[in-house]
């Protein structure tokens, strides 16, 4: 006797449908990405690209930025793709002229850096807070002797 599943499958297969399908194999499990915006020598890692931000959260960003007296020069932001903790720390090793980094929200927190760094809670969350504001400008004074 034949069950309703084994029926359907029979004429699934013989119609030519395939009951259940492979996915597709992922390769690059192992690639991760950062999101950054750099004004001088302050760089900011970010947990969404620059431009994902609206307007009010982009100028939070370039404020506090601007806060630690680093961001005289050009400013850019990018994504960069790397696929090993060792092959990050080159690419952030080669950024020589760094002097602050600042870390937003939900980023990897074990980056090293040859330079000052902290950690502060994401755009959002300081946008709508502002007692996290006041205590990441204390700790921004604290490092940097403002």
């Amino acid at each position: 006797m034949l069950t309703p599943e084994i029926k359907t499958n029979l004429i699934l297969k013989e119609i030519g449908i395939k009951r259940y399908s492979l996915r597709p194999k992922r390769t690059d499990f192992s690639e991760k990405n950062y999101n950054f915006y750099q004004k001088g020598n302050v760089l900011a890692i970010i947990d969404k690209p620059f431009v994902n931000f609206v307007k009010e959260q982009q100028d939070l960003i370039k404020a506090i930025l601007s806060s630690t007296r680093f961001d005289d020069g050009e400013e850019f932001f990018d994504k960069s793709t790397f696929h090993s903790q060792k092959e990050l720390d080159e690419i952030l090793i080669n950024t020589e002229d760094l002097k602050f980094v600042i870390l937003f929200g939900g980023v990897s927190c074990n980056l090293a850096f040859n330079c000052e760094s902290i950690i502060s809670p994401s755009i959002n969350q300081l946008m709508h807070k502002q007692s996290l504001k006041k205590e990441l400008w204390e700790t921004i004074k604290n490092k940097l002797n403002i």
